[in-house]
This record gives structure tokens, sequence and C-alpha cells, in this order.
């Protein structure tokens, strides 16, 4: 590829990023919706690697978590020999990689508590929805600028295994164990001995799950060593109050590993909580005649078919995955039609003023026109507008 390509006549190269290697990666530019993305195509491959490539960008395809990069599109075009050569579409994500900024040297405890606790929570959604990353280092982990909101983002999740196969094999214990390398890498030896033996075990034969390595890495309190504000360092601390209801996770941060090191009983109320703060009591405005009392704000109610048309789309999901998955539909088809789910989803869930009855009909006439540019089967076409009856009835 060469800068000023343009891709399925949309996306237009504008500079190469990446060093060479598996893939290459591009900084482009969407000229239908008018912004940056980045533009990954890996080595030339055959026709079974082409066919994996395309599997994994699916699978990517239906993820949605703060901390993992979003697929827009994938096809393919020809190189400069003129064989097939896949490509895939990502959010395009300014700043640094992990590797980039450890190479100026480890994080402290608190950041390397906070970076890891995303990575893992990364990979806890994606295990959840039985998609693993395969290729998990600190050059696939962006430290993206907070300027834009985006933060730690884990790139390549799904592909990494198809672009190159990690040593002893891929699953979700692979992901692990990159994980607590990744861990050990961030913080200087000696820095935090809970940290030490959290990356320990991921990299063991008893390894934690992703999900147990977030909730450690992200419950509230202060990193290991840290003595909070007016609080006790680490072994003194008292148990603390109970929390109120509903608990919310504050920002990625360590508590003494409990659940991991095989400590003493009177240890665990070391672990390090942070105390919940009452809030200031701000006395009411004395009402006078002449101030006429504010109406109550009107409490807007989701509309009557909301529930049923989010269970429709969550058997949709699955129905594109499998198709996907047999070939009975294309990639670049499944992912519109993951964008479609997932963007009404959202809407349903935020408790947006949704046009329901539009919503599907668009969703429905995009199935009709996709079968009719044969990008997917007629089966495969007539389950989907099954499940949509269910809700246009």
């Amino acid at each position: 590829m060469e800068s000023g390509l343009r891709l399925t006549e949309r996306y237009r190269l504008v500079e190469r990023l990446d060093g060479g290697g598996t893939k290459e990666v591009w900084r482009a530019w969407d000229e239908l919706l008018g912004r940056p993305v980045a533009v990954k195509a890996p080595a030339p491959a055959g026709p079974v690697a082409r066919r994996g490539f395309r599997q994994g960008v699916n699978r990517a395809a239906a993820l949605s978590h703060a901390a993992l990069e979003t697929v827009f599109d994938s096809d393919q075009t020809r190189d400069a020999s003129g064989r097939l050569a896949a490509f895939v579409v990502t959010e395009f994500l300014a700043g640094e990689t992990l590797a980039d900024r450890l190479r100026r040297g480890p994080l402290a405890v608190p950041e390397a508590a906070a970076v890891c606790g995303r990575i893992a929570e990364a990979l806890e959604a994606a295990h959840t929805a039985g998609v693993t990353h395969g290729d998990l280092t600190p050059d696939r982990v962006m430290l993206a600028d907070e300027d834009a909101g985006a933060g730690v983002k884990v790139v390549d999740t799904g592909i990494g295994g198809v672009l190159r196969a990690p040593p002893g094999g891929g699953g979700e214990t692979a992901d692990v164990r990159a994980l607590g390398a990744v861990i050990a890498a961030c913080v200087a030896p000696g820095a935090s001995e809970e940290l030490s033996v959290l990356a320990a075990r991921c990299m063991g034969p008893d390894a934690p799950s992703a999900a147990e390595v977030a909730a450690l890495l992200t419950r509230d309190g202060g990193p290991p060593g840290v003595v909070p504000p007016g609080g006790h360092p680490a072994g003194v601390l008292p148990p603390p109050p109970p929390r109120p209801a509903p608990a919310r996770r504050g920002n990625a941060r360590f508590a003494a590993l409990a659940l991991v090191t095989a400590i003493p009983v009177t240890a665990a109320a070391a672990v390090l909580l942070s105390a919940p703060r009452s809030p200031a009591a701000v006395p009411a405005p004395a009402r006078t005649s002449a101030a006429p009392a504010a109406p109550a704000p009107e409490l807007r109610t989701p509309p009557p078919d909301a529930p049923r048309v989010t269970g429709a789309l969550g058997r949709l999901r699955p129905i594109v995955s499998r198709g996907s998955a047999a070939g009975e539909i294309r990639s670049d088809v499944a992912i519109d039609l993951g964008n479609v789910i997932t963007n009404l989803e959202n809407d349903l869930a935020a408790d947006r003023d949704v046009d329901l009855a539009a919503r599907i009909a668009e969703l429905h006439t995009k199935i009709v026109t996709r079968l009719r540019e044969r990008g997917l089967s007629p089966g495969l076409a007539g389950e989907l507008n099954r499940v949509l009856a269910t809700v246009r009835a």
C-alpha cells in the first residue's frame, strides 16, 4: 500500500504508522464521514489466513467496551502484485503505546494498577463474549489522549493470534498469562510486592480469570503502600464501614491481594477501601409568596415496546455471529448489521427518545438490501426477519 491510495472509494491512506512486521498500519481519512480512521492490513497470505483474519475481525466487531478498540469496517483490496489483501478499519487513537511509555521507565504503582485494571476489564469483556486477544503485549495497548476521552485501549483483539500465533497457543489462559507479563513490565522490581505476586500468579499454572484480575485491580481503595489523606498505612487499617448502595466502582485502583495470596485472616483487614464521603448538607432556600414553586421535572418513561425490542436485538446478534462463522454473511455486512444493532441497544439503554418503528423498519430494509446484494444467505436473512417480526407485529 502507498500514501494516497483509496480503499473501497472511501478510505484514503495518509500516513503509515507501523514499522513493518505482521501488518501495515495506516492513518487514513474516511471521506464519507469526514473523520480519521486507522487501516490495518496483514502481510500477504493465502486464502486460509485471509479467512481466519476476516473471522477474527467479525468477532472483534461484535465487542463493545470503552477499553476495547472499535471496529468500523472490513473488506479486501489488491496489493501491488495483484493478490487479494484483507484489511480492517478501526477508530484512530492518538497517543502512544504502553511499550513506548515503558521505554522511558516503569510506571508508578497507582498508575500501573489503573492501566492494568483497564486491560483486565477489556479482556473480561472479550472473554465473556467468547473472544480472545491472542497476542497481548504492551505494543497492543494504547495510552490514548485523555483530551479525546479515550484513555487506555486494547487493540487487535480477536486478530492478534491470527496475525502472529503466540508461543504456547492461544485461549483465555494465554491472554491472562500475557496480562501477567504486562503487569510485571509496568512496575519496577520491588516497587509493589502485591503487584509482583499477582503477575506471578497470572503467569503460573493456577492463573485467575481476567474477571478476577479486573476485580482485584479496580476495587475502591488506594494502591498498596499509599496512605490516603487522614488514613492508615496498609496493615493497620480497621475494618471499613458498610458501603452505601448502590456501590460504584471508582477509578481503576489497586486493593491488597487478599484473594490472590494465602494470607492469614487477620491480614485481610488490611485491604484498603475508600470510606464513603458524606455530602455536605445545603439548606433549602426559604420560599416566598412572590416566587412560585418550580414545576416538578417531567419523568420520561421508555417506549412500551422497548423491553421487547431489547430482547429481539439480543437474539439478532448471535445469529449474525453464527452466520459469519459459517460463511453465510460477508464480513462487512456483519459489521454493518452489528453496528446498527449496537446503536439501537445503546439508545434504548440510555433511555433516549427513539422512534422504534422507524429504526426496526430501517434494520429490516438493510437486511433486504444486503440480501439483494448477495451479502448474506436467504436462510440467514429469513432467520433475522423472523426475529424482527416479533417486534413489528
